[in-house]
Order: structure tokens, then sequence, then C-alpha cells
């Protein structure tokens, strides 16, 4: 009997002990901060507000995907990182087809990996991908997987490399940093800035569309060009950027390559009618001819345009809203310049 006592008295302690881990994981299933446990209800950030928890785009993508696509039957695709959100919809919309229905699939720090990973996706369930965009500035053949942080895991539907263990793993332990978690208890706007300097909170721009996915910072070119002096003055770092040393080092090296080859191989079996923007960046010089060329055999030069030395572009202060993402009207005089 003592032993079954103290057995007893074992068992009561862990589950006393248990319990407020218990509780911590009922919270966060409850309050789900990052919109990744219940099911998607068609709207990932909440209408009106302008900052929110870094939000995770790669899920959200994929599940606003599936949410709308039974009414909207998507077959024109949008890919890239941050910077390709401001290649906007509304804009490649002119050079496609009335009928063609587009989905915009971006991400923060996107891999070349994951639009090979995304593309295969959309093929692999049947998804008709008439038309592609694939926005893919200088860093991305060479921006590493972020597997191991919140805002970036890729969702364990499209990437193989994923489990949805360590999806949720990784939410699970973001929602555990004290900031984040007082934040949502008791948000201020010290704690904001807190977080946007840490990366685990992002200001969302007006203006977005849930049902194509898109985030775009339109609402700014209008501000700016009413009264650039003020944006800028602001923002003297950006004036203050000296330019890149030339030529730039190569970016696309045999396991870019490769990536490149099998999204290539994607297109030309499945017929894709795909267009590939290689943007500018802020005084940084041009893609190297080398990567260029590269480019240019695995994806098709008739496929390919590569604005990354347009001087007017790269060296005007007022085509960039940070140095790295370009305005709206210049993103949408590039996507005319590739149909022209």
């Amino acid at each position: 009997m003592g032993r079954q006592s103290g057995f007893g008295k074992f068992v009561k302690r862990s589950l006393v002990a248990l319990l407020p881990v218990a509780a911590f994981v009922a919270l966060y299933v409850a309050v789900d901060p990052f919109k990744v446990v219940h099911p998607y209800d068609g709207v990932s950030i909440a209408p009106g507000e302008t900052l929110e928890r870094m939000p995770n785009k790669r899920y959200v993508a994929v599940e606003g995907l599936k949410y709308y696509n039974p009414t909207r039957h998507y077959d024109s695709f949008i890919f890239g990182s941050s910077i390709s959100s401001n290649f906007t919809a509304a804009a490649w919309s002119r050079h496609l087809p009335d009928s063609a229905s587009i989905y915009h699939f971006t991400a923060g720090a996107e891999t070349l990996s994951g639009i090979r990973d995304e593309l295969r996706y959309l093929i692999d369930h049947g998804y008709p991908v008439r038309h592609a965009l694939m926005i893919m500035e200088e860093e991305i053949f060479r921006r590493p997987e972020r597997y191991g942080e919140m805002p970036f895991v890729p969702h364990y539907d499209v990437s193989p490399a994923i489990t949805r263990l360590h999806f949720h793993q990784l939410h699970f332990n973001a929602f555990r940093d004290p900031f984040v978690f007082l934040y949502k208890l008791w948000p201020t706007e010290r704690l904001a800035r807190k977080l946007i300097e840490d990366g685990k909170m992002s200001a969302i721009p007006s203006g977005r569309d849930e049902l194509i996915n898109e985030d775009s910072s339109r609402g700014l070119d209008s501000v700016i060009l009413k009264d650039p002096d003020t944006y800028y003055g602001d923002r003297q770092w950006l004036a203050d950027m000296r330019p890149l040393p030339n030529p730039r080092p190569l970016s696309i090296d045999e396991k870019a390559a490769a990536i490149l080859r099998e999204i290539a191989s994607m297109i030309d079996s499945q017929h894709i009618d795909c267009v590939v923007i290689v943007p500018p960046q802020f005084r940084s010089p041009a893609l190297s001819p080398i990567d260029h060329a590269v480019l240019c055999e695995i994806m098709g030069r008739d496929r390919v345009h590569d604005f990354s030395g347009d001087s007017v572009i790269m060296n005007d202060l007022h085509s960039f809203y940070d140095g790295v993402h370009i305005l709206t009207w210049r993103c949408s005089q590039l996507i005319d310049r590739c149909y022209e």
C-alpha cells in the first residue's frame, strides 16, 4: 500500500507540475497568435490593423489558395519574395487574357527552392498553371533556406523538408517569447517597435487583397509623389547609401542552377507562359554577365527580362521605398516593358 500511495503522490505532483504547461498550450491553441492552428477563414490579417505579429506568409499563401480556389479558379501565379508584392496582379492582368485568374505567391525572404516547391505543389494538386510571373532579384539565387525560423518556414504541405510537427514547434516556441506573449495581452507602441526591430512583427501595407494574397505598398506611392522631401528626409540613411562595388560576384552556383533546371522543366512540361523579371536594386551593380547568361540558357532567353542594370531606376532614389522594394508604378512599367 505504501508503494502505491507513494506512486500516486508522484503522479499527482507530476500532473500539478504539468498544469502550467498544459494551460500555456491551451492558451496558444485558443489565441492562435500566428493563425496557423485554426482552419483558415479567409482573413489572415484583421482588417484595419497596421501592425501585426509577423505572419507566416508561406502558410497564408497556401491556405488562402485552398480556401478561395473553388470559386476563383486560379490559373495565373506570381512568385517571389516581398519585392514581388509591388509587381501587382492589376498591372500583370493587362497583358493576360480576360479570363485569367491571378494569385500571388509572395513570401518574405523567398528562396529559389521555395518557388520550385510552390510550382510543384500547384502542378501536383491539379491547379492549371497557364501563366507565371517570377520575380528573381539577384539575392534569391544565393539566399539560404531558413527552415528554423518561424516567419520563414515553408508550409508542410509544400516543402518535403518540413514536417507538420516541426512547423508547429517553431510557432509555439515563438509564442513563448516574453515580448510576443506580452504584446498579445497588453499591446503598446513601445512593444510594437521592439518586435519590429527584432523581426517578430511587421507593418501591414494598406490595401491588402485577401482574394489574391497581395500585400502591395501602392498606398505609399501617392504619399511619396506628393511630398518626396518629407518621405525621404525621414530616411536619410537611404539617401546616404553608396553604390556597391562593381562587378557583382557570381550568384548562380551549381545548386541554384540545378533548381532553375527543375523549374524550367516544369514550365516546359506544362506549357506555361512564363516571364522572369530580374529587378534593379538601388545603387547596386547589375547581375553578372555570367549569371545572366546562365539564367537565360536555363530558363530561356525569351522568358528572361533582366532589368538589374537599368541605370535610370537603380540610381533614382525616388524609385524605391527603402532601397530594396521598388515603387508600384515603377514595377508596372517593368511588366509593360516585358510585353512590348
